[in-house]
């Protein structure tokens, strides 16, 4: 057995000396009525004096509205860049807001090439004011601290926590807006920071209800690999022992995910799920070698409508992560 998480670990940690130690926070959703989706991050890195804060809002015409900043802190909070976070009861409730400027993207691909994109895309205000509800320490990867060996690679973080959650709120993009009933996933992480840990990652979340849903992780690195992650059905946990998955990718120029299947083995049962992505928005992480080689991780986030074999629906996220050799992702054979 590993660490087991206290009801401490659900607010702000101590931050060790690594240099590279940072606090992150993660939400996403998708409300599949009003085709609104997004993603929202925090990414405290207090011994560098910054935050990494991203906010993501898919909007139902397919353009996106994205913001990224680098926002700079004296310590470890919960609030920068204009986004802030709030810890109801642990593992149960939370609220997360956000007010700024994003930019406007007609071609989410564009972002590709973010200097290009910087230029030539309209500014627009975004608000969001967002309640995430959860299911309880019981439902979380990583209530048990030895779960993060089956799904994280090393380098990734030391200390991590993961699970489905349903959000409610509002979202206001320009004169836009919507009131949300989404479903997603959320997770947090605490200590030394490497995204170039992985080669190559693939992250499904899929929420049917309350009761019922996944968050499936395989990653690939230098030195290991992992298949894990875990389900939540019928309103009971269980760690994966397996899951079998099949990409469809487009071709060139952007070889974006077109449709995922999956069959997932867990406590000697059998699920399985195919999902359809609604959007796509690339970022990145670039890094500079000791011997001045850029290796650049490519980061494609996607909404995905998820339907089961009986013809339930559910909604979430899919997040490839990639090294690119030559503009090409390199795991598309998996």
């Amino acid at each position: 057995m590993g660490a087991r998480l206290e009801l401490a670990d659900a607010y702000l940690h101590t931050p060790g000396s690594d240099p590279t130690w940072s606090e992150s926070r993660y939400v996403d959703f998708y409300d599949a009525t009003a085709r609104v989706g997004g993603w929202l991050r925090l990414g405290m890195r207090p011994n560098e004096g910054h935050a990494e804060v991203s906010a993501c809002v898919y909007l139902p015409d397919g353009r996106v509205a994205f913001a990224f900043t680098r926002a700079p802190i004296g310590a470890n909070g919960l609030a920068a860049g204009g986004q802030e976070w709030s810890v109801g009861e642990p593992y149960v409730a939370g609220r997360v807001r956000v007010a700024g400027e994003a930019l406007l993207l007609d071609d989410p691909w564009l972002l590709t090439d973010p200097r290009r994109a910087y230029a030539q895309c309209p500014r627009i205000e975004c608000e969001l004011d967002l309640v995430t509800s959860t299911q309880g320490l019981a439902a979380v990867m990583g209530s048990d601290q030895e779960h993060i060996e089956k799904i994280f690679l090393p380098g990734q973080a030391d200390f991590h926590y993961q699970h489905l959650a349903h959000i409610t709120g509002t979202v206001r993009v320009g004169d836009m807006m919507w009131q949300l009933d989404g479903r997603g996933g959320k997770d947090h992480s605490w200590g030394p920071r490497n995204w170039q840990a992985k080669i190559y990652m693939r992250w499904l979340i899929c929420s049917l209800d309350d009761d019922t849903g996944f968050m499936l992780l395989r990653a690939v690195g230098p030195t290991r690999s992992t298949r894990s992650g875990h389900v939540w059905v019928g309103g009971e946990f269980a760690v994966v022992d397996d899951f079998e998955m099949h990409n469809a990718y487009a071709g060139a120029p952007h070889h974006e995910l077109r449709s995922v299947s999956v069959r997932i083995f867990a406590a000697g049962r059998e699920w399985s799920a195919s999902g359809q992505p609604a959007a796509w928005l690339p970022a990145r992480h670039r890094r500079t070698a000791a011997d001045g080689v850029e290796s650049i991780l490519r980061i494609v986030k996607s909404p995905t409508m998820w339907t089961w074999p009986d013809g339930r629906v559910g909604v979430g996220h899919c997040e490839y992560h990639d090294l690119l050799q030559a503009g090409v992702p390199v795991g598309l054979a998996d």
